[in-house]
């Protein structure tokens, strides 16, 4: 316990050095939140998601406050929007397929099925955590939804792109079917963050915007979002 307890008290020093090195802006009230989860290493875990999204952002060049809810404050390509961060979790799909690919021996093996076990798609997850958000969107203003998975059935290397437009199409499907839902239309967009070999790298990325925000937002800053795409590292 006390080893798990050190474990997390390294990751955070590392993430607010690298937030404050990046010129991050509320990063001490962060801090504070990350300190007082240290004893839970689930809810640290989720909170570093935000730390990883913000500084995706600062290395392409935007200016970011770290925020209580949503979570992030963004200022790029002279518009201001608000990022809400959620972590997917490896889930009991991933070691099911991790064990047929150990045992498949070259044969083709179909993976990322969540429906068999959670009775719903990988995307379909996705925009159901879009729709739960729907309180931490902020009116009148351009917001997008984060979500950086360890799970290779949410975030599939070489296929972010296909998963991220797939749930952004699906939350578009159920809001028209409830067209007059105003705090939907807040979203303007699903961000979805691929899983990594190392928490810093830069990640796979993909942007999909929805049909029906309230609040456009510019070309340029659409373009900045589609452009981390290419960002690979």
């Amino acid at each position: 316990m006390q080893s798990a307890a050190m474990h997390d008290r390294v990751r955070i020093d590392h993430a607010v050095s690298m937030l404050r090195r990046a010129g991050a802006k509320g990063v001490d009230i962060y801090d504070l939140k990350l300190r007082q989860n240290s004893g839970n290493p689930a809810q640290v875990r989720n909170h570093l998601s935000e730390a990883l999204a913000a500084l995706m952002f600062l290395r392409h060049g935007a200016r970011v406050m770290m925020r209580e809810s949503p979570d992030l404050r963004v200022e790029w390509c002279d518009e201001l929007f608000y990022a809400e961060v959620k972590h997917f979790n490896k889930k009991e799909q991933d070691e099911r397929d991790e064990v047929a690919m150990r045992n498949a021996h070259g044969a083709l093996i179909q993976v990322g099925n969540t429906s068999l076990i959670e009775g719903r798609q990988a995307y379909q997850q996705i925009s159901d955590v879009a729709r739960k958000k729907r309180a931490q969107y902020v009116d009148g203003a351009i917001n997008i939804l984060v979500i950086e998975t360890s799970s290779e059935a949410v975030g599939p290397l070489g296929l972010v792109d296909v998963m991220a437009k797939s749930a952004a199409r699906e939350y578009d499907a159920e809001l028209y079917k409830t067209p007059s839902d105003v705090a939907l239309r807040k979203l303007n967009g699903i961000m979805l963050v691929s899983p990594v070999l190392s928490e810093w790298n830069t990640p796979s990325v993909a942007f999909a915007g929805t049909q029906y925000p309230s609040r456009q937002m510019s070309y340029e800053l659409y373009k900045a979002l589609m452009s981390i795409v290419s960002h690979l590292g």
